[in-house]
């Protein structure tokens, strides 16, 4: 288009790289002082979960399909796909549903309270294990209206949402945070050290890939007890107790990093079904724990005792 003398034209600036890179740690910044973190999906404990049945004990009708939706889309904001034949199975009943006035004038309530309680379990469909979530916490919201019946009804609606919001998020947040801490027995203690002095040998000795990668991730002082362990007598407990304390947080830190699994690195062993399973998948989060634990127990059974010992 023809400009008139005299006239501009003012075009935006673009962003530059350097820029936008500033505001994104900004914002992970706040983030990250505010409580929160940034999850990608790699990161969740596990990545597919099944909505399961929900139990609507109050009088208000409903109640639990509309949450039902507000739990399913607070799941994939997190970045949980949902599949009925998932492992980790998701139900639990809303026990209380309560809408009361808070304040009033004339004789007509003005202010609204609405109080939502709820308790849920995370189950584990292969194990049976069941983990409580969120019993016993009270979610309420409030809000203000006039003393039509009109208005009440669709201000109760809108507050309603808000706290199957909330009670969905924190659910959800319980489920990413604070579920792999429940999965304690995958991670080894001293005493799933079964024989210290055996395992110390084997990973000196580095004589298959598996060993010598291990040994290769040790710490400086974790190879010195290693040395020390072939001169060391066995009635020595206060030191093989450090050993194994020792090789137990070395192996936790295998257990919780990337995947254990490598051709190369387990071509000497003749690995079971169920890790031949799980190696199939390439696992995350807490089903990669899983895997790197069995993988462990099965390259030193006489060594190492099983995660089903330690329940």
């Amino acid at each position: 288009m023809d400009q008139s003398p005299g006239s501009s034209t003012v075009r935006p600036k673009a962003c530059s790289p350097l820029l936008l890179t500033s505001c994104f740690l900004l914002l992970a910044f706040f983030l990250y002082g505010c409580g929160y973190t940034l999850h990608t999906r790699a990161q969740l404990p596990f990545d597919t979960i099944a909505v399961g049945r929900i139990e609507n004990k109050t009088f208000e009708p409903k109640l639990q399909d509309r949450f039902n939706r507000v739990l399913v889309d607070t799941f994939a904001e997190y970045g949980y796909r949902l599949s009925p034949s998932a492992r980790y199975l998701l139900e639990g009943e809303i026990a209380e549903f309560e809408l009361t006035p808070r304040s009033e004038q004339a004789l007509v309530a003005t202010q609204y309270e609405v109080i939502i309680r709820a308790a849920f379990r995370l189950i584990d469909r292969e194990t049976g294990r069941a983990i409580p979530l969120v019993a016993g916490s009270p979610f309420i919201t409030y809000f203000s209206t006039t003393g039509k019946l009109e208005n009440v009804l669709a201000q109760k609606e809108v507050s309603t949402v808000s706290a199957m919001r909330n009670l969905s998020q924190e659910l959800v947040r319980q489920i990413t945070y604070t579920t792999p801490q429940n999965f304690a027995s995958l991670l080894f203690t001293a005493d799933t050290i079964r024989d210290a002095d055996r395992f110390a040998r084997r990973l000196r000795d580095a004589g298959d890939p598996l060993s010598r990668y291990l040994y290769g991730r040790l710490s400086p002082d974790t190879r010195r007890l290693l040395s020390e362990a072939g001169s060391t007598r066995a009635s020595d407990k206060e030191f093989f107790e450090r050993l194994k304390t020792a090789l137990a947080n070395e192996l936790n830190q295998v257990v919780q990093g990337l995947s254990l699994y490598d051709e190369e690195r387990f071509a000497h062993l003749q690995l079971s079904a169920e890790a031949r399973r799980l190696v199939e998948q390439q696992p995350t989060g807490i089903e990669r724990m899983r895997l790197n634990r069995l993988l462990l127990e099965e390259a030193y059974p006489a060594e190492l005792a099983r995660s089903s010992e330690q329940r």
